[in-house]
């Protein structure tokens, strides 16, 4: 299971497939955005996640595999905690985030 999901605003079949979506990753990921506020509806399911691994390569994987499982919208950033841009740090000092993995 991962760390906090019960916290977030997900049904079963959600939960399910992020979990499935993450299992063969190794890296931190968190959520963001509107699933983690109790107290809103709706919205498509954010997802960041800190890697070395190609963004793309990785963003896409996660986003199919999610789709196997689920087919709520879900964004997928990927980011170097190693090498932040300016914009990268600018972005997540603006974002409550709740880490999943």
């Amino acid at each position: 299971m991962l760390e906090s999901i019960e916290k977030a605003r997900l049904d079963k079949q959600e939960k399910m497939a992020l979990e499935y979506a993450l299992s063969d990753v190794r890296d931190e990921a968190y959520l963001f955005g509107s699933r983690i506020d109790p107290n809103k509806k709706g919205g498509d399911i954010d997802l960041l996640i800190y890697s070395q691994a190609d963004p793309l390569r990785l963003s896409r994987r996660i986003v199919l595999k999610f789709f196997e499982k689920c087919e709520e919208k879900i964004d997928v950033i990927v980011m170097d905690p190693d090498n932040l841009s300016e914009d990268q740090q600018s972005f997540l000092n603006t974002i409550s985030t709740l880490r999943i993995k």
